[in-house]
C-alpha cells in the first residue's frame, strides 16, 4: 500500500511532537523534566493564588449552569451538542455537582465547621491537589490528541500487543498509557486511558485493568516520597521495588474478582473502534504502520485538532473538578476526622505482623487511609522512627494506585463501568499482593 508525503508527514510530525511533550524528559535547570511539566508548572506559577478561586468559579459554574438547565430547560444549551454535554449531566452526577461546589465556596470563604475547609481537608483539595488536577486536565485536554488521533497509537499497539496481551490482558497501544504515568502524571496517564475506552478502542476489562495496575505515580514523584521518607540515598532500590511488586501484582489481579468478571464490552456510545490486530503471519510492524497512516489519513487539521482539544479541556475542568473536590473533601474528611479507617484498618495491620512489619498497626491503618488520598500515608510514615516500615508504607502508598482524592474521582465521572466498591476491593487486594514482595524486597536489599 502506497502512501502519499502529506500522510507520512500527518502520521510523524504531530507523534513525534507528542512523544517530545509527553514521553522524553529533558534537564531543566538541572533536573529532569518532561516538557507538559514545566508547561504546567508555568501555568501554576503564572496563576498563582487567582487559582483556586478561579477553580470556585468553575465548579460554581458547572453546578449553577446544569441546575438551572434542568430546572428550566434553556434552548441554546439544547441546540449546542457541545453545552449540552457540559450541562446535562444525570440526577445522581447533579447532585455531586451541587455538593463540589458548596464545599469549595466553603472552604475558598472559610464557611461552615472548620473539619470542611481545614489545611487537611478542604484547602488540600482546593489549594494543591485541584490545581495540579486542573491543570493536567487542561495539558492532556489541548495535547494528548497528539498521541492519540494521528497512529502513534497503532504502531505501538501492533508491536506489543503479543506481549501485553497474553501477560496481562490489554493491548499494546497501552504502553503509551503507561510510559504518560509513569514519566508524566499518573492523572493525565488516567485520562488518556479513559479517553482510549470512551473512544471505544479498549474494552471495559481492559480498561480497569490499565487503571488499576498502570496508571503508577510518576518517576518524579515518586523520588519525591523516597526523599520525604529519609530514602532519597536508596531510590535505586525503593523504585525497583515497586516496579518488581507491581508487575506481579498485575500478573495475578487480572486473574481474581472483580476484574476477571469484568464484561470485554465497548463504550455503548462509541462501540467497538479497533480490530483484533495482526495474524500471527502478518509483520507487526509493517501491519502498524499501514493501519497508522489509514488513521492518519482521517485525522483532524490543526484548526479542527485546537477545537477538540479545547472542547475536551472544558469538558474535564466542568465535569471534574466540582466532583474531585466533593469526593477527595469528603474522602479527607473522614480519613481525618473519624476513626472509621482506623477501626477498618485493624485487619491490614494484623497482616503487617504476620511479615513483623513494625508498628504494624499504625501502618495498616495508614495504608487504608490512602485510599482517600496517596500522600496521606507518606505523611504518617514520614514520622515513624523505623526506616524498615518507611520503606514498606512508601512504596505500598505508590503500589495502591486507586484513591479518591483525584484519580478516583476522575474514574467515577467517566463513563467506564468501575464503581467504587470495585476500586476498594481491588485496592485491597494490591494490598494482600504487594505487601509479601515489598518486605521480601526490603529484606533482600538489607533495609533495616
Amino acid at each position: 500500500m502506497r502512501h502519499t508525503n502529506k500522510t507520512i508527514l500527518k502520521l510523524t510530525v504531530p507523534s513525534l511532537l507528542g512523544v517530545a511533550l509527553f514521553l522524553v524528559p529533558v534537564s531543566i535547570g538541572g533536573e529532569q523534566e518532561i516538557l507538559v511539566g514545566r508547561i504546567g508548572d508555568w501555568l501554576l506559577a503564572a496563576l498563582g493564588d487567582l487559582f483556586p478561586p478561579l477553580l470556585v468559579g468553575v465548579a460554581v459554574i458547572s453546578a449553577a449552569g446544569a441546575l438551572w438547565h434542568r430546572l428550566f430547560p434553556v434552548k441554546w444549551i439544547a441546540r449546542s451538542e457541545t453545552l449540552n454535554r457540559f450541562f446535562s449531566p444525570g440526577r445522581f452526577w447533579l447532585a455531586v455537582r451541587v455538593v463540589g461546589a458548596v464545599i469549595a465556596v466553603m472552604t475558598c470563604f472559610r464557611l461552615g465547621p472548620k473539619a470542611i475547609w481545614s489545611e487537611d481537608t478542604g484547602w488540600s483539595m482546593l489549594g494543591s491537589i485541584l490545581p495540579n488536577c486542573a491543570v493536567w486536565y487542561i495539558v492532556g485536554g489541548l495535547l494528548l490528541p497528539l498521541l492519540t488521533d494521528y497512529g502513534l497509537l497503532d504502531i505501538f499497539g501492533a508491536l506489543f500487543t503479543r506481549i501485553a496481551r497474553p501477560l496481562f490482558g490489554i493491548p499494546g497501544r497501552a504502553v503509551i498509557d503507561c510510559l504518560t504515568s509513569w514519566i508524566g502524571s499518573s492523572v493525565c496517564g488516567t485520562y488518556l486511558t479513559i479517553s482510549q475506552y470512551e473512544a471505544g478502542y479498549y474494552n471495559a476489562r481492559q480498561t480497569i485493568i490499565i487503571l488499576s495496575n498502570f496508571s503508577l505515580l510518576s518517576i518524579s514523584f515518586c523520588s519525591m516520597i523516597a526523599s520525604m521518607l529519609g530514602l532519597g540515598g536508596m531510590f535505586g532500590k525503593f523504585y525497583l521495588t515497586i516496579c518488581i511488586a507491581g508487575l506481579l501484582c498485575a500478573v495475578v489481579d487480572i486473574h481474581l474478582w472483580p476484574i476477571r468478571s469484568v464484561p470485554e464490552s465497548f463504550d455503548a456510545v462509541s462501540g467497538k473502534q479497533v480490530d483484533n490486530g495482526p495474524d500471527p503471519a502478518q509483520n507487526p510492524l509493517r501491519y502498524g504502520w499501514n493501519k497508522a497512516m489509514e488513521r492518519a489519513d482521517g485525522a483532524p487539521g490543526p484548526a479542527a485538532l485546537a477545537k477538540k482539544g479545547l472542547v475536551n479541556a472544558c469538558d474535564l475542568l466542568v465535569s471534574t473538578i466540582p466532583a474531585v473536590m466533593a469526593f477527595g473533601t469528603i474522602a479527607l474528611i473522614v480519613a481525618n476526622y473519624t476513626p472509621v479507617f482506623q477501626y477498618l484498618g485493624l485487619p491490614l495491620g494484623m497482616y503487617l505482623r504476620l511479615f513483623q512489619v513494625p508498628e504494624a498497626m499504625t501502618a495498616g491503618a495508614a495504608m487504608l487511609v490512602g485510599f482517600a488520598d496517596q500522600f496521606i500515608p507518606v505523611v504518617i510514615a514520614s514520622s515513624m522512627s523505623s526506616m524498615y516500615t518507611r520503606f514498606v508504607l512508601g512504596c505500598m502508598a505508590i503500589l495502591q494506585i486507586l484513591y479518591i482524592s483525584d484519580v478516583g474521582a476522575l474514574i467515577l465521572t467517566s463513563r467506564v463501568p468501575f464503581p467504587l466498591w470495585k476500586m476498594f476491593v481491588i485496592f485491597l487486594e494490591r494490598i494482600v499482593i504487594c505487601v509479601p514482595v515489598v518486605v521480601l524486597c526490603a529484606h533482600w536489599f538489607g533495609i533495616a
